[in-house]
């Protein structure tokens, strides 16, 4: 069974939604979690909450904790017993299969990449968010850890997506696109024109060209590779038009008695949508490129979204990711 290691302490809402997330975990997949943390806060916790021991969770102490606005290389070089090093050496050793962390995101891209090392011929590793489509959910990738990018990288994150697709989703020959401002190959800055020109000699790939930021939602593309830069700003644009979104719906609630039986006959399609959208759903995104299973889940994450971030580590340690991604860049140089 797989064993997944959980900094317990990360979050804005740990170690209670942490834990909480754990328990629903292990009562709906087979999964073993080893909560990170400090141990007398953990079990604390537990008792608080009324939750039984079982065997599937154990308890692995952790004297540190990572600060959400803690420089990342200085946590990494001044706490050595932090739950994100603790855990991520669980991983390491091979006492676990993966590790998830909603703490201190640069803090988990550095320590992941030190600790558990690059896979081989892997120039940088990069943060894979799963994002939902009118048709089946896609992928995107870096959405943060390179904001200064070469074309190596992203012709390498396009590798690694592609292969990710295939593993995670089963998708056969997944649609690899380059986000741009046009679909025409000679568009765009240097990077990515220079890109482009990799993806497209590239046979480990089904590149289809550029493609736009209006398109991604159609569901027409598998994979969406930019810089770090890019992605990130394009994933917090999405998180802002999502909270708008439903903010407008909630404030027009209030407006009349006909908005409010209009709504009505809306509620159960607002709510598929909400679900569809939800970064809770997502759960967590993967660091791809390192040689092991790390999560890097929201910062705000709830019980809900830990447990659906163990879910996407299971997946990525049951589809051999990291073999995958050591065979997909062993040729190169």
């Amino acid at each position: 069974m797989v064993t997944i290691a959980l900094d317990a302490m990360g979050g804005d809402h740990a170690p209670d939604e942490n834990i909480l997330g754990a328990y629903q975990a292990v009562d709906e997949f087979p999964l073993n979690v080893i909560l990170v943390g400090q141990i007398d806060v953990l079990k604390k916790c537990i008792k608080k909450h009324k939750l039984k021991d079982v065997d599937s969770i154990t308890i692995c102490h952790a004297d540190e904790i990572v600060g959400m606005d803690e420089s990342p290389s200085l946590s990494f070089r001044s706490k050595k017993k932090s739950s994100i090093r603790i855990g991520l050496n669980l991983v390491k050793e091979k006492k676990a299969d993966g590790f998830v962390s909603s703490g201190n995101t640069g803090a988990v891209m550095a320590a992941s990449s030190l600790v558990l090392g690059r896979c081989k011929n892997v120039e940088r590793p990069a943060i894979t968010t799963i994002i939902p489509s009118m048709k089946d959910p896609l992928i995107m990738l870096d959405m943060g850890s390179n904001v200064d990018c070469k074309p190596k990288y992203l012709a390498q994150f396009a590798v690694m997506g592609s292969y990710f697709s295939s593993g995670v989703f089963n998708k056969d020959k997944p649609r690899v696109g380059l986000l741009n401002i046009g679909e025409e190959s000679y568009k765009g800055n240097a990077l990515t024109q220079s890109t482009y020109e990799l993806l497209k000699e590239d046979s480990r790939i089904n590149f289809i060209g550029n493609i736009e930021s209006r398109y991604i939602l159609k569901g027409d593309v598998d994979v969406v590779v930019c810089d770090g830069f890019v992605g990130n700003s394009l994933l917090k644009f999405g998180e802002g038009v999502s909270e708008l979104f439903f903010s407008f719906f909630k404030s027009e609630w209030k407006q009349s008695v006909c908005s409010k039986i209009g709504l009505l006959f809306l509620n159960s399609a607002l709510k598929r949508f909400k679900g569809k959208f939800d970064y809770q759903e997502t759960g967590g995104a993967p660091l791809l490129g390192v040689n092991g299973v790390s999560i890097v889940a929201h910062g705000k994450s709830n019980a809900k979204a830990i447990k659906n971030a163990l879910k996407v580590a299971r997946k990525t340690v049951e589809s051999d990711m990291v073999a995958t991604m050591e065979k997909a860049f062993a040729d190169d140089i």
